[in-house]
This record gives C-alpha cells, sequence and structure tokens, in this order.
C-alpha cells in the first residue's frame, strides 16, 4: 500500500513542484520572463538579483512550502520518511523541469529545504552556516545552497539520524548534483 500512496503522492508533488511563482512575479512586476534574465533559471536566487529581496523571499518560502506540504501530506498518510522523502523529491524534479514552463525551471535548493526542515532541521541549519560563510569568502553566494545540500546529511550522519533517513537525504543531495549537471549543460 505504501507504494501506491508513494507514486500518488510523487505525481501529485511533481505538479504542485511545476508552478512557479518566480516566473509569475518577474512577468508581473516586470513584463519579463526571468528564465531569460540574470542567471537564467527560475529560482529564488535569480529573483534576488532582479527583483529584490522581498520577491526573492516569497519565492523561496513558496518553492520551500510545495514540498514540506507533500512531507506533511505523506507522514498523515503515515508513510514512512524514506516513502515520503522519495515521493517529495518528485516536487524536486517538476521545480526543475515544470511541466507547465516548458521544462525549464529553478536548481531546486528551497524545494530542498522543504524537505530537510521536516526531516533533519537542526542538521539543515547547522549546515547552512558553513555554507554561507564558505559562499561569502569565495564571493560566490550561488554556491552556498550546493554545499549545504550536501553538508546536510553527512551532519545527520555525523548526530547518529537513523541510517534510512541518512541514506534517503543523500538521495535527496545526489538528485541535486545531476539535475544541476543537467541544467548547467543545458544553460552552457
Amino acid at each position: 500500500m505504501a507504494i501506491y500512496k508513494t507514486v500518488l503522492l510523487g505525481i501529485i508533488a511533481y505538479f504542485i513542484g511545476s508552478f512557479s511563482l518566480s516566473y509569475l512575479i518577474t512577468r508581473k512586476l516586470i513584463g519579463k520572463d526571468i528564465r531569460n534574465i540574470g542567471v537564467k533559471n527560475a529560482g529564488a536566487l535569480n529573483v534576488f538579483l532582479n527583483l529584490g529581496l522581498s520577491q526573492a523571499l516569497l519565492v523561496g518560502v513558496t518553492d520551500c512550502l510545495k514540498t514540506l506540504l507533500i512531507v506533511v501530506v505523506g507522514q498523515a498518510w503515515g508513510l514512512d520518511a524514506v516513502h515520503t522523502i522519495i515521493a517529495a523529491s518528485f516536487g524536486i524534479i517538476g521545480h526543475c523541469f515544470p511541466i507547465y514552463y516548458q521544462f525549464s525551471g529553478g536548481r531546486g535548493a528551497a524545494s530542498t529545504i522543504g524537505i530537510f526542515i521536516y526531516f533533519i532541521p537542526l542538521e539543515l541549519f547547522i549546515s547552512l552556516i558553513p555554507s554561507a560563510l564558505i559562499g561569502f569568502r569565495i564571493k560566490r553566494l550561488g554556491m552556498t545552497p550546493i554545499l549545504f545540500i550536501a553538508l546536510a546529511p553527512i551532519i545527520a550522519y555525523i548526530h547518529h539520524q537513523p541510517d534510512s533517513l541518512v541514506f534517503a537525504t543523500m538521495y535527496i543531495t545526489l538528485l541535486m548534483g545531476t539535475i544541476n549537471i543537467i541544467l548547467k549543460k543545458r544553460i552552457t
């Protein structure tokens, strides 16, 4: 029964993840497609660079809530952490390859936070600190999401989180790495 719920929730997650507030806000405020300006993706960082902090926060929180909603539904349906994370990962895929916007979306960092904030909130917070410091130090804040997505599962392992949860969050890290390699090749 868990497999059927996971598949159904994964399909729902993909369609929810495909919704792009960054695209809609940018179209409304400046009449442009966010995917064609700045760093050429529909993510909160690009909104920040082109529209400002308040719009970027709105976009980032919305992107985070897309997967967090799926996680909450999965847990309410009685799915374990692994099945819930697998289903929610399709929200990340939807964010990065949205069906409503010709499969061209964001990089998925905020959507990943939606999953991590539920299952490993302390580890996420701990990983954000060194990630932000490194991003500032090397003058590439865009690297911060890559670093915290990679560090959070490692910190979860160090904090003796259950192995299944550590492996499920590592799956998210590998998924994000793969997606971002694909997106990088698409842009260049």
